[in-house]
Order: C-alpha cells, then sequence, then structure tokens
C-alpha cells in the first residue's frame, strides 16, 4: 500500500504535514513508539507512529528523525492528544525527506494500525492473483515455444533482480541482469558442480556491475542430471531476500524448469531422428546423410567450400547408469553451436558445421577444440569418477568426406581416453605418432598385450615391494643409456644392470635389441 491510500481514508482525517511530494512511497507495516531511538526495532518500510513522550527539548526531533530515517522507515505520524505537533520536528521531517502526517486526537492509533492491516492484506491479495494469473500466462507462453530468454529477462526486469540462467559447462542461456563474463560463469558453473546441497550462496570475483555474492540452484527436471543440465543463479544472500524476491526467484525457476524440460524432450527426438547416421556413413550412404544433416546436393557443389563439418566423438568411462549421459554431456557442450547434429548413447557423436571459405577450416576446427576443451574442464568439479574423453576431427569439406571425419574423431576419442585425466579432449590433427596406432586397436587387444608384456613384472613389483616396472620406464626414457639413467635414479650402475636384468629374465625380452624395446614402451604407454 501507499502513503496516499491511508491518507485518503476519511474516518481516519489524516492529514499531511510536509512531505506530501512522497505520497506514493510504499508502506510495509506499522509500528508504535515513544523511544527515543527506535532504530534497532525497525527494519524499513514502516510507517512510525508516536505520541512524542520521547522529546525532551527541540533538540530530540532531530535526534528521533535520524534514527528513523537510518532504519529505513517511509513515514512519522503523529499524534495531537498532548497538543500540537511542534515546528522543530516539522522542520526535522523535511530537512530529512521524511513524510510527516498529523493523526488528531480523535483519531486513535489502533484504527491507523488497523487501516494499514487492512490496506496490506488487500494489497498483497491482489498481488497474489496477478502473480498467479501472470505466472500461467508466462507459463503458457513457453509452452507454446516462446522465447525463454525473452520471458526470463522480462520477469527480471519487473522484479528488479539480477538473474541468470548457466548451462553445466558454463554456457549462457538466459539473462535478466549485466553481462556476465564467461570466465565467471565457468567458475560458477564449476562450483555448482562440486556442490552437495542447494540453495547456496557464494562469492563473485570483483566485476564492475556485478552484485558481490550471489545464490545458486539446479533447474530440475524429470530426467536431469547435473553434468547436462541448467543452474539458476541470483543476485544476493537467499537467507535474507524478501518475501517477494522468493516469489520472484519461484516464478523464475518454474519457468527455467519448463524451459530446460523442452530443451531436453527436443535432443532426445533430434537424436532418434538422426540415430542412423552413424550407420549410413559406415555404408557411405552419402545422399542420406547430407538429408539427415539438411545438406542438399547444391549447398555441396555451390557451397560446399564455404562450410564444412567436424565430427566430435564423445564417451564417459566407466560406463554410467545413466546410458545417454555422454550423448547428453556432448550436446550441452555443443550446445552454442545451433546447427549441431547430436545422436548416439555412451558411444556419441556430434557434426558440427563450420566455416571453411578462405582456408579457415584449420583454425575453425581449433576454436571448437578450445571451447569444447574449456567446458570439459569446467564439468571435471562434477565428473567425481568418471573420465570424460573427446575426439576432434579435422574439417571435412564434404558429406563423402565425413566418414572418414567420424572414424578419426574416434580414434582421437581413444587416444584421449588412453592419455587419461578426469577430461581429455584430443584433436586429429594431434594424432601424428605411435598413439594414433594405439588408439585404433580394440580394448580388448590392449589389455591383453599390456598382461602378456608387463603381467610378470608387475606380478613381480606386488609380491617382493620392488620397482621393476619404473626401472624400465627410466630406461626407456633414457634411450637404454645405462650412466645417465642410473644418475637420475640415484642408483649405481651395476643396481640398474641387476633390475634390467630381472626385467629381462620375467618378460624373455632382451632389452639390448630395438624391437624389444619398442614392445615394452608400447605395452607401458597402453598402461597409462
Amino acid at each position: 500500500m501507499q502513503i496516499s491510500e491511508l491518507v485518503a481514508v476519511p474516518r481516519l482525517h489524516l492529514r499531511f504535514l510536509c512531505g506530501a511530494e512522497h505520497a506514493h512511497r510504499s508502506v510495509s507495516w506499522a509500528y508504535t513508539t515513544d523511544l527515543l531511538e527506535p532504530k534497532r526495532y525497525l527494519s524499513g518500510g514502516e510507517l512510525v507512529l508516536t505520541g512524542m513522550m520521547w522529546r525532551r527539548c527541540p533538540e530530540d526531533s532531530a535526534t528521533f528523525t535520524d534514527s528513523l530515517v537510518e532504519a529505513g522507515a517511509v513515514c512519522l505520524a503523529v499524534g495531537t492528544a498532548l497538543g500540537d505537533v511542534p515546528p522543530d520536528l516539522i522542520e526535522a521531517c523535511r530537512q530529512r525527506d521524511l513524510p510527516l502526517i498529523e493523526v488528531p486526537s480523535q483519531t486513535s492509533f489502533g484504527a491507523v494500525t488497523e487501516e494499514v492491516l487492512r490496506l496490506l492484506s488487500r494489497y498483497r491479495f491482489t498481488t497474489i492473483a496477478e502473480t498467479r494469473d501472470r505466472h500461467r500466462r508466462l507459463m503458457a507462453e513457453v509452452a507454446a515455444g516462446g522465447d525463454f530468454p525473452d520471458v526470463f529477462a522480462g520477469i527480471g526486469e519487473d522484479a528488479g533482480l539480477d538473474a541468470w540462467v548457466v548451462s553445466s559447462a558454463g554456457r549462457l542461456v538466459a539473462s535478466a541482469g549485466p553481462e556476465l563474463p564467461g570466465q565467471t560463469r565457468r567458475l560458477l558453473a564449476a562450483r555448482m558442480l562440486g556442490w552437495s546441497s542447494f540453495p547456496r550462496t557464494t562469492q563473485l570475483p570483483s566485476a564492475e556491475n556485478l552484485p558481490s555474492e550471489v545464490t545458486g540452484m539446479p533447474v530440475q527436471t524429470r530426467d536431469s542430471h547435473p553434468l547436462a543440465g541448467w543452474f539458476l543463479v541470483c543476485a544476493g544472500d537467499h537467507a535474507s531476500w524478501s518475501d517477494d524476491t522468493h516469489e520472484a526467484v519461484a516464478e523464475l525457476a518454474s519457468v527455467a524448469v519448463l524451459a530446460r524440460s523442452r530443451t531436453e524432450e527436443r535432443a532426445v527426438s533430434d537424436a532418434r531422428h538422426v540415430e542412423e547416421l552413424p550407420r549410413l556413413l559406415s555404408a557411405q550412404r552419402f545422399d542420406e546423410v547430407a538429408a539427415l544433416l539438411h545438406v542438399s546436393e547444391r549447398e555441396e557443389s555451390v557451397a560446399g567450400s564455404a562450410h564444412g563439418h567436424v565430427a566430435v566423438s564423445a564417451t564417459l568411462l566407466p560406463e554410467p547408469r545413466l546410458p545417454d549421459l555422454a550423448r547428453r554431456v556432448l550436446g550441452e557442450l555443443a550446445a552454442a553451436r545451433p546447427d549441431a547434429v547430436v545422436t548416439g548413447a555412451n558411444d556419441a557423436l556430434a557434426i558440427v558445421t563450420v566455416p571453411t571459405a578462405n582456408d579457415v577450416g584449420a583454425q575453425a576446427a581449433e576454436e571448437l577444440r578450445q571451447e569444447l576443451t574449456q567446458g570439459a574442464r569446467v564439468l571435471e568439479s562434477g565428473l567425481m569418477d568418471y573420465q570424460l574423453a573427446l575426439g576432434i576431427s579435422s574439417t571435412a569439406r564434404g558429406v563423402v568426406d565425413l566418414q572418414g571425419a567420424a572414424v578419426e574423431a574416434r580414434h582421437a576419442r581413444r587416444l584421449a581416453e588412453l592419455r587419461g585425466g578426469r577430461s581429455c579432449v584430443i584433436a586429429g590433427a594431434e594424432i601424428d605418432s605411435h598413439e594414433l596406432l594405439l588408439a585404433s586397436v580394440p580394448h580388448e587387444v590392449q589389455s591383453s598385450y599390456r598382461e602378456r608384456l608387463l603381467g610378470p613384472l608387475l606380478a613381480y613389483d606386488r609380491d617382493h615391494r620392488s620397482d621393476l616396472v619404473a626401472t624400465l620406464e627410466q630406461f626407456l626414457r633414457h634411450s637404454g643409456s645405462w650412466q645417465r639413467c642410473a644418475s637420475a635414479m640415484h642408483v649405481h650402475v651395476n643396481t640398474l644392470r641387476y633390475r634390467i636384468g630381472r626385467v629381462e629374465q620375467l618378460t624373455g625380452r632382451d632389452l639390448s635389441s630395438l624391437e624389444n624395446r619398442v614392445d615394452l614402451f608400447l605395452a607401458l604407454k597402453l598402461r597409462g
């Protein structure tokens, strides 16, 4: 309610003594006091009623009104049962832009308080009804395909609330406030992926126009997963939000959940639509591939040199219980690319359109690699026991080259698996050594090869608490140089010769042979 609404009630006979120009100010409560400094009992927004029992001298008026202004009171109402309002109080209110109302002797403070409560109840009932109606309209708009970022920005602007929706990889989905830099978004996403309870408040790096602290919470849908989802970030500490702010946040969260649900449903539908893509590529049925990717023959012949495609292969190890989680994660990582096509389950494949005009294909592929690498690093805090491996192909300039691109991306992904780490992204251009051969070998063959060559050494180390495997690694790293290897290991050359002799006995391999060294070197590489 506004001050003007209260003054307009005829039976109260209230009138402004000063500050009528602020009659539009909103009142949140009525509080009666005769303390000289009531600041500690006020929370802001109050209409303060007083009988002036606190006044002993004219100087007290300044002390009293200072206390009200500091506490955030919006209006002072003074009863005249003990006499007229003194000029010093009127002047003190005028100097501090504090509206002052006279309450005549025939009007009790109880009647004024009762009217304030009645007006507040009516206002809140009307506001709740309007909010519910508005909420239904916004939900219907998003459900009907309305632009979610526009709706989200409108809600935030109406509520005077800075808020953002950030993806698990740090991508900005929607905004209602100042720009949130990419580095800040990635920092927030990484933090929230590591949280076990919500809502939770965190500090932001110092930046112009940004709040010092924000509250984060997940946008939870029926099938949501933290590694492939959204987070709602709102300015301030949720513990100190007003009721209106809580309502606005709830509205933002509801609309975000609906928008996320629609996005997930669309992603599942799109993945099913192109689920035959890997098989069609293997069968070299390029006309059907072009149809799935919405690439016409004319586009291939006329504009083929202007646009190409990059294949991205992704997997999570060990295989997650949610069968299509890798596909969801890859979809979120590639969500900033509107033309990206994503399919598969834990062996996910994405085809991303990139420009190739003016020989920028390699640059475009490198930009995509950096983009995916940044996103994968953000996800690391939420991967827990998983490893995320991504492989990226070189740019394919036509649909007929996509089969090779998909194979290259898969080999690069296998190499990423071998290199280990919480997340690893490998581009096809990086595969130019023995690692390419290792990555293309089936896992069963890799495991068998590794066990045959290193199994006896690993068993010996385990049983005798020795370091034969580590000694072999150092020996090969120093190209078989006895002196350099012994020096690096801080052991005598004779000790090194003894250990290498045990390696040769256990493996049956003569380490003076280059071929045997290569075999053991590759086995060590497969061990990771």
